[in-house]
């Protein structure tokens, strides 16, 4: 059955071992780093090679690398400067405008919350920081939202990158 000088391996063993003698019930073999191991006959089993051939891969099987950064122009972005969505030729008042913005940023909001977008970019502009702000108390009242800083220039930071928790977040 076994020869001296045969490859095997163990059951419940990890390696190869190579038999070094035989006897009725045990065989003698040596590790691949040297060691002696005397084992019952009927743990030993002999190694099998198999020749599968050449296995090639089809176009489904090629998985093109998944890239972990996020890229800027995929990001959802809301220009929330008054001029940029108004063309309303006649002169409103600050708060008209502010209440404007806001309504329009929380339509954003719960449309990419529906769209299941997991992050999305408002600018809002540097300023006062009055539109920044109310943005942040209107999302803290609320659970699944994270808001952070997105560039910083030498006037302050003029815009925010707003992540949406998609199982946990509100809509606004």
């Amino acid at each position: 059955m076994f020869t001296v000088g045969e490859v095997v391996s163990i059951l419940s063993e990890t390696g190869k071992y190579t038999i070094v003698s035989i006897g009725s019930d045990i065989i003698n073999v040596i590790d691949e780093h040297g060691f002696d191991l005397k084992v019952n006959a009927d743990k030993v089993v002999k190694n099998h090679h198999f020749n599968s051939g050449v296995v090639e891969l089809k176009d489904v099987d090629k998985v093109k690398p998944k890239s972990h950064s996020i890229n800027a122009e995929d990001i959802p972005k809301l220009d929330l400067h008054y001029e940029s969505f108004d063309n309303n030729k006649f002169e409103v008042s600050a708060h008209e405008k502010f209440t404007v913005q806001m309504n329009i940023f929380k339509r954003f909001i719960n449309g990419h919350l529906k769209n299941k977008t997991t992050r999305v970019l408002v600018i809002h502009g540097v300023g006062e920081g009055r539109l920044k702000s109310e943005i942040l108390a209107c999302l803290r009242g609320r659970r699944g939202y994270d808001m952070n800083d997105a560039n910083y220039s030498v006037r302050g930071v003029g815009a925010s990158y707003i992540d949406i928790k998609i199982s946990i977040a509100e809509p606004l």
